[in-house]
């Protein structure tokens, strides 16, 4: 049965001509692989230049190891009795040295605050404690409070690092124009299941492959809240907006002050992804949520020509996302529609073909990440790329719900990331 299925796909892949072809997989040489492989291509040989910019960085870098300057690193934390010991060990093996490790406890009810306590008179870190729950945005906030640093880098309280990560990280401040920086995130606990490994790849695609080139090209719209890195200026003032999507909101608000997003790939922090698909669809709504509610609401004036800090970049920046992922998805379906209506008898077979091109497609794709992250082990998630366009679907049905949840209900004022005391608070944008 299965060889008749290839002998039919083949010749029927045969018998198309260079018109038929183009009518038959419109879509993917139309859109995915201009976006997805020869963007891909470009930022691989671009890694290549990276020297034009050595001699200003070899100079920044020799005062990061001779005189670096004071780094606040600002921890929330909230029933963390199981990894707060690991993120500390990891950030006191940091190569850079002058870090000041600031524990904001939001509330906990575990063994938290009993191993902050002992940290804090070992290690030399500094614990602060809110006696009830007030929300991450609170306990950051909190935290800048008392920061010395001239830098300050948010880091989850689930997340280790590798032992140069902060050095790297803030290796990209060498340029005064860059604002922010968000650093490299790969899952801690990928070999659990499944569903992690496929968030591995996920990451590799998007993170380390896909902020390369936002960064590249000057649109990269967030800083990862689970480790990135601010010039203490631009973030003391207002510090972080309550709510889900606090770390997006405040890269949006620097990029409006006119500063560039740096990513910094060498910059890795691990961190634990969801390992149940509810956990998982949750995390999502929350994170998608967020992007109608700070781009579409709260600074909807970056579409604003006469707004005091309108710049075409930002636009560019908004839209991106928004365009891939509203209007690709309508045009995905309209695709297979397409398929069904009009080629009924074949759609097997194109769906197969489709399935072979997006495989070869996503090797590509993992060879480059293997190559820029230095990452050879992961040359074994090839085995998990033929379940990746699947996995990808399930995503963006849960971004499409996400989206008219958030257009028409404002779900993110209901979310329990923060408490109902915060939430009652909310700012209604």
């Amino acid at each position: 049965m299965i060889p008749d299925v290839f002998s039919q796909t083949f010749q029927y892949l045969l018998s198309l001509d260079e018109y038929d072809i183009l009518r038959l997989f419109w879509y993917f040489f139309l859109f995915d692989l201009p976006r997805y492989i020869f963007v891909d291509i470009f930022i691989l040989l671009d890694e290549k230049w990276l020297n034009r910019h050595r001699l200003q960085n070899e100079k920044f870098e020799h005062t990061l190891v001779e005189n670096p300057p004071l780094t606040s690193v600002i921890i929330p934390a909230l029933n963390e009795e199981k990894t707060i010991g690991w993120t500390i060990r990891s950030l006191k093996e940091q190569t850079y040295k002058n870090i000041e490790i600031i524990i904001v406890d939001d509330g906990s009810t575990d063994k938290t605050p009993l191993i902050c306590r002992r940290l804090a008179k070992t290690e030399g870190i500094r614990y602060l404690r809110f006696h009830e729950r007030a929300g991450k945005a609170a306990a950051l906030n909190y935290g800048i409070k008392f920061a010395k640093g001239e830098f300050i880098v948010f880091v989850d309280s689930d997340t280790t690092f590798d032992r140069d990560a902060i050095f790297k990280l803030m290796t990209s401040f060498s340029d005064p124009k860059v604002g922010g920086v968000s650093g490299n995130l790969r899952p801690r606990n990928s070999e659990v299941n499944l569903l992690t490994r496929l968030q591995q790849i996920e990451y590799l695609f998007t993170i380390s492959i896909g902020r390369r080139i936002s960064a590249r090209f000057n649109i990269l719209p967030i800083i990862s809240g689970a480790f990135g890195g601010y010039r203490r200026e631009l973030i003391e003032l207002r510090g972080h907006e309550p709510g889900p999507g606090e770390d997006s909101e405040m890269t949006i608000r620097i990029r409006k002050l006119g500063y560039k997003i740096a990513f910094q790939p060498k910059a890795y922090c691990l961190t634990n992804v969801p390992a149940e698909i509810s956990t998982l669809v949750k995390q999502r709504l929350r994170w998608n949520r967020s992007m109608i509610k700070s781009r579409i609401r709260k600074h909807k004036n970056v579409f604003n020509p006469y707004s005091k800090n309108f710049r075409f970049i930002d636009v560019i920046t908004f839209l991106d996302p928004l365009f891939y992922h509203i209007v690709f998805s309508i045009l995905t379906l309209a695709y297979i529609s397409d398929l069904a209506i009009n080629y009924p008898e074949f759609l097997p077979s194109l769906l197969f073909i489709n399935l072979c091109l997006y495989l070869t497609a996503g090797t590509l794709k993992l060879i480059i990440g293997v190559i820029l992250s230095n990452r050879e082990e992961d040359i074994g998630l090839f085995i998990y790329l033929p379940l990746l366009n699947p996995f990808k679907v399930i995503l963006k049905a849960v971004r499409a719900k996400a989206y008219i949840e958030e257009f028409f209900l404002r779900l993110s004022n209901l979310d329990p990331f923060a408490p109902y005391k915060v939430r009652q608070n909310y700012i209604q944008w």
